[in-house]
């Protein structure tokens, strides 16, 4: 380690350098800026060496610095992890955890290996058997920490996870201001490598086409602004739709929740569902089906009359326009009391809209499927029309009744029925007091839920997931909760300051942020390393100070302080 002097724009400036070997190269990495020359010689440079006098050899024959670069560095470890910690102090996480310990007896130290837990997987995603032989990259870590304590929390996590969803939403709602008259669901699914069932883990539909692999069924709540309220797992056999009840009893009886819309995509949309939910006091926004509806629904939907230009686009020549229609869902029901059918009308409202942009998608779109469907037919290749699925479906077959030999040609009547529905989509809702461009907006945001996901698998690497019983695997989702809310709540503060950025960009920032741990001797120092820009404005926003450049173990203790 040295000090290295250079210029920039007719400057001097001085860093500290450290050396080291990669690929056998002898490589330097910048270790501390300390800043101009001249401006240290005023201001700060006394300062810095006075701070170094008490740890290093002075020469005897002058009061001169002695040769720096006998420095050792012991480790590097992460502070940028602060920013979390006090987003966590500021949700009172801890004593909600404790809460969970009175009338238990664990000997360990429970919330310090569920926040060590949390700060990984928000920032070095990793196996729970990594994070413990690493933990020390991170300051202040827990040294008597053991390999089954981080098991033995995640049980007792899989223990209370309604009560800390339950806790953690009020105490979220009170703080941050969350508005939760409208919540969006949606389903995704996990997968594991592996082929063994059990009660959670099961072979069903999966959303990364996992075939030969068991996987759980994940459903996710957030409200408007992105923020997770709640989430469900269920065994890996379960079809997305039959998720909705389990929403709506949360809803009811653990969040106490009785008016609110939900925002649901098309894998949702199920009649019996629309029931539970206006049985239940609620409201629905769901893509609606067009292609499953009456003649006579699609008569007025494709008609001319009604429909308003909602606003102009720069694309000459583009149209976009809306109407809004009334509509009566008829649904059939098993009555549990008599167990006869019954049937029941909802009144609903649909947002139709038509689009020239999403019209010219569709055209293409089925134009391509059409050209895959002429090459198969080109092949002849029978073999591959076991299912009527994509490009398939543009292919009709039938059977010649003096050859009694399959014939295989392009379906033009289903291409042009299809071609009517170019452009046209529609939203049902149940509230008819809502406003079409409401409506339209709340459903488009559904993309927050879609994000939240890739969040939790791309960001946060919620999987591979290296556990094996139900109760672990159930306390590593409640990580990647906790984690979430972290994430999501540090990106809201950011956004209002008008700093957008992806949580991947979070990532690195936060992982920039670094002490080098150094010995000059006996004496153990702190050496802030040099960060991104990004870094000191989530530090800034949190209103957390920025460390000297050098401390020592008390500095660094009352620093650890947020």
């Amino acid at each position: 380690m040295f000090l290295k002097t250079t210029i920039s724009q007719g400057h001097k400036y001085l860093q500290i350098i450290q050396s080291y070997r990669k690929e056998g190269k002898v490589r330097h990495k910048v270790i501390a800026n300390l800043g101009r020359a001249d401006v240290l010689a005023e201001k700060g440079l006394e300062n810095i060496i006075a701070s170094l006098q008490k740890f290093v050899k002075i020469s005897p024959n002058n009061n001169s610095l002695r040769d720096i670069s006998k420095m050792k560095e012991k480790a590097r470890v992460n502070y940028g992890y602060l920013a979390y910690k006090y987003l966590w102090n500021k949700c009172s996480i801890t004593s909600l955890l404790e809460s969970f310990l009175k009338n238990r007896k664990v000997k360990f130290a429970f919330e310090k290996i569920v926040f060590s837990l949390v700060i990984n997987r928000l920032l070095s995603p990793s196996s729970k058997h990594y994070h413990y032989h690493h933990r020390d990259r991170f300051l202040d870590y827990d040294k008597d920490l053991e390999l089954h304590q981080i098991y033995r929390a995640l049980d007792v996590l899989a223990e209370n996870k309604e009560a800390i969803e339950k806790e953690l939403f009020e105490r979220n709602r009170n703080l941050f201001n969350m508005q939760v008259d409208i919540v969006f669901y949606d389903v995704t699914t996990y997968h594991f490598e592996s082929q063994r069932a059990d009660d959670l883990r099961d072979f069903g539909f999966s959303k990364a086409n996992k075939i030969n692999e068991v996987q759980v069924v994940m459903g996710l709540i957030i409200d408007r602004e992105g923020r997770p309220i709640g989430y469900e797992l269920f065994p890996g056999n379960t079809f997305e739709g039959k998720t909705m009840l389990n929403l709506l009893e949360k809803l009811k009886k653990i969040f106490m929740l009785n008016q609110v819309i939900i925002v649901a995509d098309k894998g949702l949309n199920s009649k019996i569902n629309f029931k539970e939910i206006k049985d239940r006091g609620f409201d629905y926004i769901v893509s609606a089906k067009i292609k499953n509806m009456s003649k006579k629904i699609q008569k007025e939907i494709f008609a001319e009359e009604g429909y308003k230009n909602r606003y102009n686009k720069t694309e000459e020549g583009q149209v976009y326009r809306t109407k809004v229609i009334d509509y009566e869902n008829n649904v059939i029901y098993i009555d549990e009391e008599t167990g006869k059918r019954k049937t029941i009308q909802l009144k609903e409202k649909l947002v139709c809209v038509y689009s020239s942009k999403r019209a010219r998608k569709d055209r293409r779109d089925r134009e391509r499927a059409v050209e895959k469907a002429n090459k198969l037919i080109e092949e002849n290749n029978y073999s591959l029309l076991t299912q009527k699925k994509g490009y398939k479906k543009y292919i009709k077959t039938e059977e010649e009744v003096k050859s009694k030999e399959l014939k295989i040609s392009i379906d033009e009547k289903r291409i042009k029925t299809e071609s009517r529905f170019d452009g046209y989509s529609a939203i049902e809702y149940s509230r008819e007091d809502l406003q079409p461009d409401e409506v339209i907006e709340q459903y488009h945001n559904l993309y927050r839920i879609e994000e939240s996901f890739r969040i939790l698998k791309s960001t946060m690497r919620t999987r591979p997931i290296y556990l094996r019983t139900p109760e672990h695997i159930s306390g590593h989702f409640i990580i990647c909760f906790f984690a979430f809310i972290l994430e999501r709540e540090l990106e809201i503060r950011l956004r209002k300051r008008e700093i957008e950025f992806s949580p991947n960009r979070i990532k690195e920032a936060l992982n920039s942020m670094e002490f080098s741990n150094i010995q000059i001797e006996k004496e153990s120092l702190y050496l802030k390393g040099k960060h991104n820009q990004l870094a000191s404005k989530i530090f800034s926003t949190l209103r957390i100070n920025q460390p000297n450049n050098l401390l020592d173990h008390a500095q660094v203790s009352e620093f650890m302080k947020v």
